[in-house]
């Protein structure tokens, strides 16, 4: 894989040595990359490469009504889950594109959790918007990754803002 040695990290819980990480407002992929590398509850994870992991590839209707591509930051695997991960600046965590992306990666979980469990890995899937300030705030005050995904997860609810 490449990438650029100034803004690599050396890790251990994924196949590569190094991971990449954005030169540009990298900072929050930089701080979560460390964290999870470090994370006991975390067995393995991959940061995600739009041009070089296709399986993540996630459809969605943009605003403008328009068929786009979307993949998330992150595949974290724990012990029982594969959470699919987007870290989110704060002000781009209400934004209405961030919104139908979030729609179409809750569906996307249901139709892997509707498999087999035996084909996702006996893991159930879940989809995580963690917004820097959550992340930060929570990570400072002692939180492992599942405590800050339990917090930190998204719900059809919630995105469409109606309570039924």
């Amino acid at each position: 894989m490449r990438i650029r040695e100034n803004y690599s990290l050396n890790v251990s819980k994924t196949i590569f040595e190094k991971l990449g990480y954005p030169s540009n407002k990298g900072g929050l992929e930089k701080t979560f990359i460390e964290f999870i590398d470090l994370d006991a509850d975390v067995e393995s994870f991959i940061k995600i490469n739009e041009n070089q992991h296709r399986f993540s590839s996630i459809f969605y209707i943009r605003q403008d009504g328009l068929l786009s591509n979307y993949s998330p930051d992150f595949l974290v695997k724990t012990k029982d889950k594969y959470y699919v991960i987007e870290t989110k600046g704060e002000d781009k965590k209400n934004d209405s594109n961030v919104k139908q992306k979030q729609l179409a990666t809750i569906e996307w979980c249901k139709k892997i959790n509707s498999l087999n469990p035996e084909f996702r890995d006996n893991r159930e899937w879940e989809y995580i918007l963690l917004a820097e300030n959550d992340f930060y705030i929570r990570k400072d005050n002692g939180a492992t990754l599942i405590d800050i995904c339990k917090l930190s997860k998204v719900s059809e609810a919630e995105i469409q803002g109606t309570l039924f």
